[in-house]
């Protein structure tokens, strides 16, 4: 994974890094993106972001879908999305397949269906194979539809470059293409999408999962006198396709027309996609739709999509209610955050799926059963039942915005829904987290307790994960009308506690209007909980998984930029038990509250030249030591070091350190090899001897050999009377000849020994002279060891005989 910055800084208060340093992501005047515009600041939010890879085999990077305000002619706004990778972001689009107006020259990456309309609040996730390729959702007015808002969404072909629509044709209103429209009816206000890609039975091809909030109109008789009213729907519709001919028998239904190469009348499958709804049709009676809310007599609010368990096959949607309660026998009024799982039923009629609600003490499926006269499903029986169905800390108290993400912080553990909100505490909204246990009950992260602590309004969470971390955003007026981004993580898998890892990100301040945002902070990692990351055992790619977000600054021009985490920079630490060729380093390093890659890089000069393996640190807020063994190290020589640590836009050095190699020792001196010598029988000629000598032995083996010829003088007082070979008391030794020889292993020899001066003396005056041959070896031995005496291998007598003279006649 190639660093995008290498960089050796010192730690500080501002704990995150610019991606890229001081620019916005909302800049490519030449794809529409006019960075001296502001982003849209309308709540929920004007961005959503994602870690996801067209290639499988490649890290997750940060794809980001923002809300575009325009100045140019029509001045709406519009949608893009950016991918940031090599220290950049990058444009991905380049006009649409399906759109209203395709080749419009002004905004050429605009998603939005209608230019001429604004496209608002997108999100964005990855489905298809492998999850690579991107999905994006949003909603804009359609003029198809009487200018009703209704929720488009595409996908990204990266061949063509374009955003390819997706669904069942809707009509065609007076001119133009049809409208793909996901609304259960294309006249009804629906907002506020999110999407998630996941499959119920087809982990390795998830598709993209549409959930939103939608007007409906029903009836009501009040003593005896039928009443309009309205009320936001939570609907959920699944993908069929690609590959879909037509759209006929979906629901819900669209409009028929002739389509070439089929016979008859059919609903088109715009980009081969279709949208079955999902759920049991229980509101309202007279035409029942497939409604999520708790009590559909009030405002089902800002709903979001995740997909958990056993390789991410069951679909859980959050969202809140508020507002009156017109039900006959009336649920409360308050703002409540609801749960509900879908549970695959194989029914047709409910798009094979129903929904099953899920709190805090209470399940119950969202149907039309259940006691007493509402008959909208247990949840709904009671106002105790309600609250026991609901996530809130306090089921009287406000809470509101909810978010949920995938994940674990037990690898052994399958996925749960993790759910992120703020709730009125002591008047003060407070963020809180909760987590499924036990596959059937809500309950709150963090001994109970909000992650915020502020005395002002804590808003807009959001939540993801990084392997088997879960992070949460949110914004924080800290008075004075100054807001900052708070970010923090969860620790400890079995008493989860929130640890805060930054408060000073500056936020455009919250509120509506010019230089005002109320907006969230839309958080991802490359490492969220999916099959692709084996739920965030493994990243994708051999990604860190760095958690990264966007977030809204600026005051009265809005701005989207991007941060994400990074640590402080490495400390090089010392080395020890350095032999010839090795040496242990340490070092150590504050991940900041996110887990980096440690090495070392090492060398004989500063230029370095290898490294030890990675190892992943945890998501620490204090430094964590790590050391490592080099091996392989010439002796004798300076070895320069330097602590490392890598996130997934950087790499972080510390400073150079050094230490040497002890010096080689002495080579060792040949080992000595002695051969075995042996004397055969001498033979005399004249006044010399011949010796025949041979050495044998293993390679490299010798053989030294002395050779003495010696005589005996025998004494009696101070006259010699005798000389002899052999030994007698009253004695003298005399050497009468020597001789050395050095044989190698495989060697004979005949080794010529004469007669000195002394033998030839004696010789001529005795005229026969008897003398003793000893051949001795002597061994070499190791240096420091004992000295091996030399052994006698051979002892012979020899007779030598002096010449005759002859007379010589005159």
């Amino acid at each position: 994974m190639a660093a995008v910055f290498v960089l050796a800084i010192a730690g500080g208060a501002w704990a995150f890094q610019e991606l890229p340093p001081k620019a916005p992501v909302n800049d490519d005047i030449g794809a529409g993106i006019d960075r001296t515009v502001s982003v849209s600041g309308g709540n929920p939010t004007n961005a959503d972001v994602v870690g996801g890879s067209l290639n499988s085999a490649k890290p997750a990077v940060p794809w980001a879908i923002f809300q575009q305000e325009e100045t140019e002619p029509p001045s709406t706004d519009q949608i893009f999305v950016r991918s940031f990778a090599e220290g950049k972001w990058t444009t991905r689009g380049n006009g649409t397949v399906g759109g209203l107006f395709d080749e419009s020259p002004k905004f050429p990456a605009s998603l939005n269906f209608d230019r001429s309309e604004d496209g608002e609040v997108p999100a964005i996730d990855f489905a298809g194979p492998a999850r690579t390729v991107p999905w994006a959702t949003w909603y804009e007015e359609t003029e198809a539809f009487f200018f009703a808002t209704n929720i488009f969404a595409s996908r990204f072909d990266s061949k063509q470059n374009k955003w390819v629509f997706a669904g069942q044709g809707r009509g065609k209103g007076t001119s133009g293409p049809p409208v793909p429209s996901l609304n259960i009816n294309p006249e009804m206000e629906a907002v506020n999408p999110s999407v998630a890609g996941g499959s119920a039975t087809e982990p390795s091809k998830p598709g993209p999962w549409i959930t939103w909030q939608e007007n409906r109109v029903y009836f009501e008789e009040i003593e005896g006198v039928e009443e309009e009213f309205e009320a936001n729907q939570i609907y959920v519709e699944r993908p069929e396709g690609p590959g879909r001919a037509n759209c006929d028998g979906v629901k819900p239904e669209g409009v028929k027309e002739v389509i070439p190469g089929q016979e008859g009348e059919h609903v088109p499958a715009i980009g081969g996609f279709c949208w079955q709804q999902v759920g049991v049709p229980r509101f309202p009676l007279e035409e029942p739709e497939p409604s999520l809310n708790v009590d559909p007599s009030r405002q089902g609010v800002e709903p979001d999509i995740a997909f958990t368990g056993k390789e991410d096959t069951v679909p859980w949607v959050v969202w809140y209610e508020k507002e009156a309660s017109f039900l006959k026998e009336p649920l409360r009024s308050n703002e409540m955050v609801f749960a509900a799982k879908g549970v695959k039923d194989g029914v047709s009629a409910n798009g094979g799926f129903h929904w099953v609600a899920v709190g805090t003490q209470l399940s119950g499926t969202l149907d039309t059963s259940g006691e007493g006269t509402n008959k909208f499903g247990k949840c709904a029986e009671s106002i105790e039942n309600e609250e026991h169905c609901s996530l809130n800390k306090n089921p009287s108290a406000n809470a509101e915005d909810p978010r949920v993400a995938a994940g674990t912080m037990n690898p052994a553990n399958a996925t749960v829904p993790w759910v992120a909100w703020d709730e009125n505490l002591g008047g003060v909204k407070q963020i809180f987290v909760a987590r499924l246990v036990e596959g059937t009950h809500f309950e709150l992260a963090n001994g109970g307790q909000p992650i915020s602590f502020g005395s002002n309004d804590s808003t807009r969470p959001d939540i993801t994960f990084s392997g088997n971390t879960p992070y949460v955003s949110w914004r924080e007026d800290i008075g004075g009308g100054v807001t900052k981004g708070f970010y923090g993580h969860l620790v400890n898998a079995a008493n989860p506690t929130f640890v805060l890892d930054e408060s000073n990100v500056p936020l455009t301040p919250t509120g509506v209007g010019s230089g005002k945002a109320d907006v969230r902070e839309p958080i991802s990692s490359g490492c969220i909980a999916t099959p692709a990351n084996v739920d965030g055992s493994v990243c994708q790619g051999g990604a860190v998984g760095t958690p990264f977000f966007l977030f809204t600054n600026g005051n009265p021009l809005r701005s989207l930029f991007a941060d994400a985490y990074q640590p402080e920079a490495p400390v090089t630490g010392g080395a020890s038990e350095v032999t010839t060729s090795s040496g242990v380093v340490s070092g150590a390093v504050n991940p900041l509250g996110a887990s980096v890659n440690v090495f070392f890089e090492y060398g004989t000069s500063t230029a370095y030249g290898q490294a030890t393996g990675a190892a992943k640190t945890a998501p620490n807020n204090s430094a964590t030591p790590f050391a490592a063994t080099l091996s392989g190290l010439p002796a004798g020589t300076t070895i320069h070091y330097r602590a490392v640590a890598r996130s997934d836009f950087g790499t972080f050095v510390g400073s150079d350190q050094t230490f040497a190699t002890k010096a080689a020792p002495a080579p060792p001196p040949p080992p000595v090899l002695n051969g075995t010598a042996k004397v055969g029988r001498a033979k005399v000629k004249g006044t010399a001897a011949y010796v025949p000598i041979s050495c044998t032995g293993p390679t490299g083996a010798t053989c030294k050999l002395r050779l003495r010829l010696s005589v005996i003088e025998v004494f009696r007082g101070h006259k010699l009377v005798a000389l002899t070979a052999r030994k007698k008391l009253k004695r003298k030794l005399v050497v009468v000849g020597s001789a050395s020889v050095t044989l190698k292993a495989g060697q004979s020899r005949i080794v010529k020994i004469s007669l000195n001066g002394t033998g030839r003396r004696l010789l001529a005056k005795r005229h026969k002279l008897k003398v003793r041959l000893r051949v001795a070896q002597t061994f070499a031995s190791a240096p420091g060891a004992a000295a091996i005496r030399p052994r006698t291998v051979s002892t012979q007598i020899l007779t030598f005989k002096a010449r005759k003279r002859h007379k010589h006649h005159h």
